[in-house]
C-alpha cells in the first residue's frame, strides 16, 4: 500500500511539470478558471496591438515621432496653439478700440475747452469751432504742444462789418500749464465777407445810397451798380488791403446809359476800416471769389494771452 502512494505521487508530478520544471500545457483536467484567464489575456494583448496600431496610423503615423506634440492642422500650426493666438490677436484689437476710443474721447474734450477759452478771450458772440489734429492725441496734451489746430468762427461783427467766416489754421502750438496762454509757431487765417456783406458795408460807408456789389471782371474787381441823381451807374471797383486793416474801394472806370462824362470817379472812393478780428489778425492779402472776397492773414510766433494779442514787428 505504501509503494502504491509513492507512484501516485510521482505520477502527479509529472503531470504538473516537465523535465526542465515548467509547467505543461494544460489539458482536460486542468481548472477551467485558469484556461479562461489565459484566453482573455491573449485577447486583451491582441486587441491593445490592433487598438494602438489604428490610433497611430489615422491620427499621428509614427507615433514615437510625435511623442511631445500634436500633428498640425492642415494650416500648418498646431490646433491649439492656433486657438490660443487668436485669442491673443482679438484681445490686442479690443485694446486697441479702447485705446483709441479714450484718445479721441480726450480730444473732443480739449477741443471743446479751448473753443470756450477762445470764445471768452476774444469776445465772440457764439462759440467757434475747435478742431486738433494728430494722432495720438493724449500725448500731445501730456507734452501741451499741438502740432496743426484749425478754428472755425462764423458771423462775426468787426465792429459793423459783418463777417460770415474766418478760418484760422494754427502750426506749431505751444500752450501753458494752465491753458491761459499759447504760442503759435504760424499763423494763416481767411476772412470772408459775402458781396452780400459787402453791399451792406459800402452802403453804409460811401455815401452815395444803395450799392449793390458783385463780382468784377478782373481780379481784385468788384462791379458796384447804385444810382447817381438820375442816371443808374455800374463802377468798377478795385479793392486792396491797406496797413492796418483797412479796405480799400476806389472806382476805376464808371459807366451809365449817356456815358462817363462829367462823373467824378472819386466819389466812390471809400476806406474800411476791419477792426476786432481775433488772433490780431493783420490783412495782408485778398481776392475776389464767386461768392465774395477773401482776406488773408499771416503771423508767426503769434501769442495769445487772455485777451490780448502780440505779434512780432
Amino acid at each position: 500500500m505504501i509503494r502504491h502512494q509513492n507512484s501516485y505521487q510521482e505520477s502527479s508530478s509529472c503531470i504538473a511539470t516537465g523535465p526542465s520544471g515548467h509547467r505543461s500545457p494544460p489539458d482536460d483536467h486542468e481548472p477551467r478558471n485558469s484556461f479562461l484567464a489565459e484566453r482573455r489575456a491573449r485577447r486583451t494583448a491582441t486587441l491593445d496591438r490592433v487598438t494602438a496600431s489604428d490610433f497611430s496610423d489615422r491620427h499621428y503615423g509614427n507615433r514615437h515621432e510625435y511623442e511631445e506634440e500634436p500633428p498640425a492642422t492642415p494650416t500648418g500650426y498646431p490646433r491649439r496653439r492656433r486657438r490660443r493666438g487668436r485669442g491673443w490677436i482679438i484681445a490686442l484689437i479690443v485694446l486697441v478700440g479702447l485705446l483709441v476710443a479714450a484718445d479721441r474721447v480726450a480730444a473732443a474734450v480739449t477741443e471743446s475747452r479751448l473753443a470756450s477759452k477762445i470764445q471768452q478771450s476774444q469776445h465772440l458772440s457764439q462759440k467757434p469751432s475747435v478742431s486738433i489734429d494728430g494722432f495720438p492725441f493724449l500725448t500731445q496734451v501730456v507734452s501741451r504742444n499741438f502740432g496743426h489746430a484749425t478754428v472755425d468762427i462764423n458771423d462775426l461783427d468787426a465792429r459793423g462789418v459783418p463777417i460770415s467766416h474766418i478760418h484760422a489754421d494754427l502750426r506749431g502750438v505751444h500752450v501753458s500749464s494752465g491753458y491761459n496762454r499759447a504760442t503759435v509757431d504760424n499763423l494763416n487765417s481767411t476772412a470772408t465777407l459775402t458781396y452780400a456783406e459787402v453791399s451792406t458795408t459800402l452802403t453804409r460807408d460811401a455815401g452815395i445810397g444803395q450799392v449793390q456789389v458783385s463780382r468784377g471782371a478782373a481780379a481784385n474787381l468788384v462791379t458796384a451798380a447804385y444810382r447817381l441823381l438820375t442816371f443808374d451807374v455800374t463802377a468798377d471797383v478795385n479793392v486792396t488791403v491797406l496797413s492796418g486793416n483797412v479796405l480799400e474801394f476806389k472806382a476805376v472806370k464808371l459807366h451809365t446809359p449817356a456815358g462817363s462824362v462829367g462823373l467824378d470817379e472819386n466819389l466812390f472812393d471809400t476806406r474800411v476800416p476791419i477792426n476786432g478780428l481775433p488772433f490780431g489778425m493783420r490783412l495782408d492779402g485778398l481776392k475776389t471769389t464767386s461768392t465774395g472776397v477773401d482776406i488773408s492773414a499771416t503771423g508767426q510766433n503769434v501769442v495769445l494771452a487772455g485777451n490780448a494779442v502780440s505779434l512780432p514787428n
